[in-house]
């Protein structure tokens, strides 16, 4: 099969007009430049180039392989082209999308000069659009661990109690896990894996909790919370500029530490120098 590398030096050759000349231009041993042409000439079967009055020149074969040759590494050029200056696409669930990782994408982006195509959604969604192909990148709130996918931890978000600016708990620092219960929960986006949380954290407790679910999203959550309509529990990064503006309190379960660990998907085996590979090394390792 023809080698992109030796047609890249078979054109060298000829435009510098011999090995010495091409093979500095190509940052390579003059030895080298000539064994990229002895393999070129084995893989078409004919001499390509011959040397006249001291210099090289393309055979009568290799004058028809020349404007080939020109054709071939062009249209490299160019997918390479098109395909490192596409979009990154990445999918990130709405917690993780609104409140976390904008900062992230702004910064890799002035970084590295890479447009990022952003796609919001709940979890499942964006599990099956990283699945379908429809995203390069995933950050999510869990993973199911599907094949084909690696899952990487990016960061631990705590998860907070939050209750009116005027709710009786709003002057505490912390409440005991059995206060919650009686207490109206207001669920946002379901299947966000909370409630998994929960009860591997609290136990039997958990069990007892009156849970009220179909808000829909954590924007919801935090405006029925701030009516007055039940408490909830949230990501920290979620409610800084309510905590900011004393409309709602953020208060810890005492003796458990209630944390949600995010993550960053992709394909298994990413070549080094993608988008994609460059984009979760920024997020895990930073700039």
């Amino acid at each position: 099969m023809l080698s992109l590398i030796h047609a890249r030096t078979f054109l060298a050759v000829i435009d510098e007009g011999g090995f010495r000349p091409a093979a500095r231009k190509l940052s390579l041993s003059p030895s080298t430049a000539i064994e990229h042409i002895r393999q070129l000439e084995d893989d078409l079967a004919a001499p390509l180039l011959v040397r006249l009055r001291g210099q090289v020149a393309p055979t009568a074969q290799g004058a028809v392989f020349e404007p080939l040759a020109r054709a071939l590494v062009s249209t490299a050029e160019r997918a390479h082209e098109l395909i490192t200056k596409a979009p990154l696409r990445v999918a990130a669930s709405s917690n993780v999308g609104i409140y976390s990782l904008q900062p992230g994408i702004a910064a890799f982006g002035k970084v590295h000069g890479v447009e990022i195509e952003p796609w919001i959604g709940s979890n499942p969604a964006v599990a099956d659009r990283l699945s379908r192909g429809l995203a390069d990148v995933a950050v999510m709130e869990w993973w199911d661990g599907r094949p084909g996918f690696k899952a990487q931890p990016w960061r631990r978000e705590p998860l907070k109690v939050i209750v009116a600016g005027d709710h009786p708990w709003a002057c505490r620092r912390s409440i005991a896990a059995s206060e919650l219960v009686g207490t109206r929960i207001l669920g946002g986006e379901p299947r966000s894996g909370t409630g998994t949380i929960l009860r591997k954290q609290l136990g039997s407790l958990a069990d007892r909790l009156t849970t009220v679910d179909g808000y829909g999203s954590t924007e919801a959550v935090k405006r029925a919370v701030r009516a007055g309509h039940g408490i909830s529990i949230v990501l920290a990064s979620t409610i800084a500029d309510e905590i900011g503006d004393g409309l709602l309190a953020a208060l810890d379960i005492e003796g458990t530490k209630l944390e949600k660990e995010i993550s960053i998907i992709s394909t298994s085996s990413l070549p080094k120098q993608s988008s994609s590979a460059r984009f979760v090394a920024f997020l895990v390792d930073g700039p």
